[in-house]
């Protein structure tokens, strides 16, 4: 009799200890779309829980099951804990445990790279102080639903409630009257085919609710058509720039640049060119002149000088005895003769340029000297006819040539479209024998056009 008055008396108190374990209630509020990037393809879990009931954890397939994190979002906290993934872990059960309540198995399927959400809670706490939670959870379900006006009648009844965590709340609040704004936009842009507005109202909805699918469709059409738009748009400017209607390219290419295409910076380019060579036109920046030179008075230099940067010129000078040594028709006493110069171009002060850069000429004879004496050769005269000795018979076919580094500096003045050149060439011969023959120094004059 006293055995099995004590067995009752056991039995009652385990009785009273179990009823007094709270009991919690696991949600899954995963969403397919979530996942977890990382590089071994581990997947996450993530639990959700009032900070009044601290969590633990324990894994069945898993030595541990610690969280590599946790954080606090409003009057949660919010656990992630890692899992590895595979054919081998199928299964697994995760244990959670809280002081004063049952311990709640769960059975998991971690996917690769993917995420689980739980969110646990005591359900009989809600029935005296869970309104603001209530209201809460409802709003943020209703959010991933997409329903945002019925989340905004959730989160103004949650700011009436005793409990109402009011700054999480007013936050709630805030990004579901974005939501509803955004969309509103998002879909009139959509409707008037502005396709770039488009996609930076319908991005800017994902980013703030991931789980908004209507949104995310609508930004994979609009960025398609927004792309196509771009496309057409950079061709037809490709079009008018190859043939030469720079106004119409350029305001194509400005809408590229304005509506942020991929292909911007190709625009962006083509845009600065043609600016350049608006003011270049503006400011008559390009010359083209006849230039004089002594013993190669046809010439000819271009250039551009630029009021505001560095500029580039390029000078020819010959004689018309090139063109009959072309012809193979030279002999005793022709001496063709070309220069070639060219360099860089700055501005002085309004209308002065300075410009200057290398050089190199030729100088050509026909025929074959002997030198009077061992240490010079005596070229032929001015006349034509030889200050030397003849070696032999005279072989006025032979050709000899001399030339010289012939580096030069000057001066423009330029006012409209009248331009005027003096150059110093200074030419230094590679020979010395050869310096007098070549010259030691050359000034030329040139007048030409500014456009």
């Amino acid at each position: 009799m006293i055995r099995k008055l004590f067995l009752f008396v056991i039995a009652a108190i385990i009785s009273q200890m179990a009823a007094a374990q709270g009991v919690l209630q696991v949600t899954d509020l995963t969403n397919p779309n979530d996942v977890y990037p990382n590089d071994d393809n581990n997947g996450v879990v993530v639990v959700k829980c009032n900070k009044s009931i601290p969590l633990s954890f324990e894994s069945s397939m898993d030595k541990t099951a610690d969280p590599y994190n946790i954080e606090s979002e409003g009057n949660d906290c919010v656990y992630y804990i890692e899992f590895p993934t595979g054919n081998k872990y199928r299964g697994r059960v995760l244990s959670i445990i809280a002081a004063g309540y049952t311990k709640v198995d769960v059975e998991l399927d971690v996917k690769p790279r993917g995420a689980i959400t739980l969110l646990v809670v005591d359900p009989n706490s809600m029935v005296d102080a869970g309104c603001y939670r209530g209201h809460r959870n409802k709003g943020m379900d209703e959010i991933k639903k997409m329903n945002y006006d019925e989340a905004k009648n959730h989160f103004m009844l949650a700011s009436m409630c005793s409990d109402c965590d009011t700054l999480e709340n007013n936050v709630n609040l805030a990004l579901v009257d974005s939501l509803i704004i955004l969309r509103e936009e998002a879909d009139k842009a959509y409707k008037i085919l502005d396709y770039r507005e488009a996609v930076r109202l319908y991005e800017h909805i994902v980013e703030l609710n991931p789980y908004d699918t209507f949104a995310g469709n609508r930004y994979n059409i609009t960025m398609n058509k927004y792309a196509q738009e771009c496309q057409s748009l950079f061709n037809q400017a490709e079009f008018y720039y190859k043939e030469k209607y720079f106004d119409k390219a350029d305001e194509l290419y400005q809408r590229v640049i304005d509506y942020k295409c991929m292909n911007e910076g190709q625009a962006m380019i083509k845009h600065q060119q043609i600016q350049r060579s608006i003011t270049m036109k503006q400011n008559h920046s390009r010359l083209f002149t006849y230039e004089y030179m002594k013993d190669a008075p046809i010439g000819i230099s271009t250039g551009s000088y630029h009021s505001k940067r560095t500029g580039g010129f390029f000078a020819l000078n010959f004689n018309k005895k090139v063109f009959e040594m072309m012809r193979n028709n030279c002999k005793v006493p022709d001496m063709p003769e070309a220069s070639v110069s060219f360099g860089w171009t700055r501005k002085i002060v309004s209308p002065v340029w300075v410009f200057f850069g290398p050089g190199f000429t030729t100088k050509f004879y026909y025929g074959n000297y002997k030198p009077l004496n061992g240490e010079r050769t005596v070229w032929p005269g001015i006349d034509g006819k030889p200050n030397g000795t003849l070696d032999g018979e005279v072989d006025d076919k032979k050709v000899n040539v001399g030339w010289a580094i012939s580096p030069v500096v000057g001066l423009c003045v330029k006012y409209s479209y009248f331009a005027i050149r003096f150059s110093y060439q200074y030419r230094f011969a590679m020979e010395s024998n050869l310096k007098d023959f070549i010259g030691k120094q050359r000034f030329t004059i040139g007048v030409g056009l500014a456009y």
